[in-house]
This record gives structure tokens, C-alpha cells and sequence, in this order.
């Protein structure tokens, strides 16, 4: 049974005419004609009833009319629901970001997608960025942000936007208010750090490395995981820690946090997506917007070992 002879039986139903079905339908009499002569040999029951000058469903076939009508709808509403999926009005679509990205950097920014296009859902799972890549590399994002380039070389990356990371220390610190801190005094203080993984954690140590400080040199007193407890934590304290600007912006103005700013790190948002991947028109839309936001920062997507990797949108 195929759709097709769905189509041919429900309209010779309506009109009780084979000619006039063909006529509708827009297909030869014969075709009309041999596509309900298969359905009934196929299944060995009789449809209509022929004995007239026209065609009659037989009571097999009032019943067969009710599901073939039922399947049709089925079918008719499957295509407008494809037509709502290529033009944005319905899709859901997940995405995994670190939790700096999360948490300060996509809230407006999805807020502004949903206005435009309130049919798509989304979904944000948090991490640090060792995790968010795991995700993607296992299906479990269609993208995913992170706040440096991934281990993994077979993903797609491009640059979003900049971020910085700078040294911070609360009002009870001896440095609170300094100006200039050099790089080699940072061993003379605590700190508290981010848990290995994280994105922020990774580019300090890659810096103090840079410089000839051995990031073990540095008195650890606290491992935190996130970067809102790192930053509470240091301003209720007497050690040192790195966060990025949008998580102490709060903390400057309201004076609790002090930025010792020649300990300063410029970091980028990366894009990640699966090398060779295509994207769904959603996560393909919410892209755009992302670049959109800061068109200035983004850049040509660069793939680290192929050249027919494709962020264009599923059709």
C-alpha cells in the first residue's frame, strides 16, 4: 500500500466517479482506475461498489475510508510540520557552554533568539570546557562555546568574541588597591583556583609557564568549580584568584573585588562543532546570531585538519 493509492481511494470516495477523481487528482482514468483495482487484489476485498452507473463504497470500504483519511491528515501535518522546521517556526536545539559563557555571556543573547524565533527551544548544559567538548564529540550538543581552542583536533572551531581574565583580590588582601603587581609576586600570596579542566585554570597556568613561573610554585588554598564561588570566595578572603571581567563586573562596582590589572589575560569564545558535521537550521540560526553580536571578533571558520568541514544548515 502506498500513499499514493491512499490519495486515489479517498478521492474517488468523495466524489463517487472515477473520471471525475482523475480529474481532480490530475491522472489518467486507467491509473485512477488500476491504483484501487492493486489495493483491492493486494488485500482481497472489495472497495467499491461498480455496479452503478456510479461507484459506491462497500461497507469494507466506509471503514477503509475513516483510517486512509486519518493516515492522509497524519501525513499532511508531518509535511506542514517539515515546512515549520525549515522556516524557523518550530526546533529545539541543544547546546553545551562553559559556565562563564553560560552564565554571563549567552543569557541576552538567546533572550534576543527567542524573540525572533519563539518556536525553537533550547536547551544549555553547563561545564568546564574539557566537559563541554566531550558533549559535542559525543553527540550531545549540536555546538558547543568554550573559552579555549579544543584538545581534540578533529572538531571545527571559530573565534566568537574576546574575553579577558584579570587577577582579582578582596578587601581584606594586602594588595587590595595596588596598582601594579608584577608576575614573579604572584608565588607570594594564596589562591584559589578553578578545578582542572576549566578553560580559565588552563590559559593562567599556560601564562604563568610563559613568564617561568611554575604554576606549582603558587600556594593553592581552595579548588573551586565554579566561577561565582571563586569570586565569592576571594573577596571574603585574603588570597588571590583569576576570573574573567563579566564575573567580577558586579564585584568592581560594588568595590568588594580590587583587579590587579597587569595580571591580564585575553582570551576568546570558541565555537565548537563536529569536523564534517551539518547543522539543523536552528543551531545553524542561532550561530548567525551569535556572530551577528559581534561581528567585529568573528572570523572565517578554521578547521584544524580539514578543508570540507560545513556549518551550513541542514535542508
Amino acid at each position: 500500500m502506498t500513499l499514493e493509492q491512499l490519495r486515489i481511494f479517498v478521492a474517488v470516495a468523495h466524489v463517487e466517479h472515477f473520471t471525475r477523481a482523475s480529474q481532480r487528482l490530475k491522472l489518467s482514468q486507467s491509473a485512477v482506475s488500476a491504483a484501487i483495482a492493486a489495493l483491492e487484489a493486494e488485500h482481497g476485498v472489495m472497495l467499491f461498489d461498480r455496479a452503478r452507473r456510479h461507484v459506491e463504497l462497500t461497507p469494507a470500504g466506509s471503514v477503509f475510508l475513516e483510517d486512509a483519511e486519518a493516515i492522509l491528515a497524519r501525513v499532511n501535518m508531518a509535511v506542514r510540520r517539515l515546512h515549520d522546521l525549515s522556516e524557523l517556526r518550530l526546533g529545539h536545539l541543544a547546546i553545551a557552554a562553559s559556565q562563564t559563557v553560560a552564565h554571563y555571556w549567552l543569557p541576552s543573547l538567546l533572550s534576543s533568539f527567542h524573540t525572533r524565533y519563539p518556536g525553537i527551544t533550547i536547551d544549555i548544559w553547563d561545564g568546564n570546557s574539557t566537559q563541554v567538548e566531550n558533549r559535542v564529540l559525543r553527540g550531545q550538543a549540536e555546538f558547543g562555546i568554550v573559552e579555549q581552542k579544543p584538545h581534540d583536533k578533529s572538531l571545527y572551531t571559530e573565534i566568537l568574541t574576546p574575553d579577558r581574565l584579570v587577577a582579582v583580590v578582596g578587601r581584606q588582601h594586602p594588595w587590595f588597591g595596588r596598582k601594579d603587581v608584577d608576575w614573579p609576586e604572584l608565588a607570594q600570596t594564596a589562591w584559589i583556583m578553578r578545578e582542572e579542566g576549566s578553560g580559565t585554570r588552563a590559559l593562567f597556568e599556560a601564562a604563568l609557564n610563559e613568564r617561568g613561573i611554575e604554576p606549582d610554585a603558587l600556594d593553592i588554598s581552595l579548588v573551586l568549580k565554579t566561577g561565582e564561588a571563586v569570586r565569592n570566595a576571594v573577596a571574603a578572603s585574603t588570597a588571590a584568584a583569576v576570573v574573567s571581567t563579566l564575573v567580577a563586573a558586579e564585584a568592581f562596582e560594588a568595590s568588594t573585588l580590587h583587579a590587579l590589572e597587569t595580571i591580564s589575560i585575553t582570551r576568546q569564545f570558541v565555537l565548537l562543532t563536529l569536523g564534517g558535521g551539518r547543522l539543523t537550521n536552528a543551531a545553524a540560526a542561532m550561530i548567525d546570531h551569535l556572530r551577528a553580536a559581534n561581528p567585529s571578533t568573528c572570523v572565517n571558520n578554521v578547521a584544524h585538519n580539514s578543508s570540507d568541514q560545513s556549518t551550513e544548515p541542514m535542508r
